[in-house]
């Protein structure tokens, strides 16, 4: 990031630069997300000057990992802006109202209507024309680009203890919550370590995603590097990484860590006639219980049957296992 080359005392200057164009005849010509950024820097720099609480609820962490911005890129002759926008539907939407305030460029051509459609991408199109090509003095650019977060240096003790009862106590209560914002989903920080919980509309699924790159050195970063971390859903330790020894393996899954080929197939035809295991009846791969899709090698993610019971998952697999035996 840009800011990273410039010292605190710098960006103080800079903030209390875009404050002064707030008020300023300039602000109209910056684009709408500058134009809002302007407005917060006068409003932090008034509540400072008359020793009113900040009414600022969210700060920037940095670029959250695997995120991306859509870069918006409108030029003419007169400008050529880029502003960034969380997704591609607010950058689109934001090209459409730049479109609409332009519309009587288009007043003296044929088949154009008197006022721009009401569909976003429909205004677009009439505006810049199918191949961006009917008006040669100004377009437009729309690009995804990917955030990444820098690493950064930063100094443990070598006598690491952690927070006792009454310490960790204190940490806890000091936890911030993050709104949602246009950088990234909500998130809440304790101890610098910053956990999101969202949905994740790709993935089909909810999303946790923890981030221990900002981790509090002093009270829970190991002399390795690492930050002790023990992940509980619904009571079950899924992933345990702190000074307590890791929860053992299931007897399934060392059983079938030891056994060889035939072993396996007896274990599996085991497992799934107690239900413990279930076979995908598309492409026929042995799954442990919990998993609600398949997840065979060949990416076939079918769902698992709504109507499943170890019984019919036996009758089910009984052919599959068969056939590995075979093999």
């Amino acid at each position: 990031m840009i800011a990273e080359r410039f010292s605190p005392s710098d960006i103080e200057s800079l903030v209390r630069i875009a404050a002064t164009l707030a008020d300023s005849p300039a602000a109209a010509g910056l684009s709408q997300p500058y134009r809002e950024l302007s407005s917060r820097a006068r409003t932090e720099l008034v509540a400072q000057a008359t020793g009113d609480p900040s009414p600022a609820v969210s700060a920037l962490l940095g670029p959250r990992p695997g995120e991306q911005i859509w870069q918006l890129r409108i030029w003419n002759r007169h400008a050529d802006e880029t502003a960034p926008y969380s997704t591609e539907g607010v950058a689109i939407a934001e090209l459409a109202d730049h479109v609409r305030g332009s519309w009587d460029n288009l007043s003296s051509q044929e088949g154009i209507p008197e006022q721009p459609p009401a569909d976003n991408v429909k205004a677009i199109e009439l505006y810049y024309g199918r191949g961006r090509g009917d008006r040669p003095d100004e377009g437009y650019d729309l690009y995804a680009e990917d955030l990444t977060r820098p690493q950064r240096s930063r100094l443990v003790p070598l006598d690491f203890d952690f927070p006792g009862a009454a310490e960790a106590d204190a940490l806890n209560r000091a936890a911030v919550f993050h709104p949602a914002d246009e950088y990234g989903p909500a998130c809440v920080e304790v101890a610098g370590v910053v956990v999101f919980t969202y949905l994740d509309p790709v993935d089909g699924a909810v999303r946790v995603s923890v981030h221990l790159d900002s981790a509090d050195p002093e009270h829970v970063v190991r002399p390795d590097d690492t930050v002790p971390l023990r992940i509980v859903v619904e009571d079950t330790v899924v992933l345990d990484d702190s000074t307590a020894r890791a929860p053992h393996p299931t007897v399934l899954e060392e059983l079938l860590a030891g056994g060889d080929n035939g072993q396996k197939t007896a274990i599996r035809s085991a497992a799934v006639s107690a239900g413990l295991m279930w076979a995908c009846p598309l492409c026929q791969w042995i799954n442990p219980r919990a998993a609600t899709c398949c997840e065979g090698p060949s990416g076939c993610r079918n769902s698992k049957p709504s109507a499943w019971s170890p019984q019919g998952a036996a009758a089910i697999a009984g052919p599959v296992l068969a056939l590995e035996r075979t093999r």
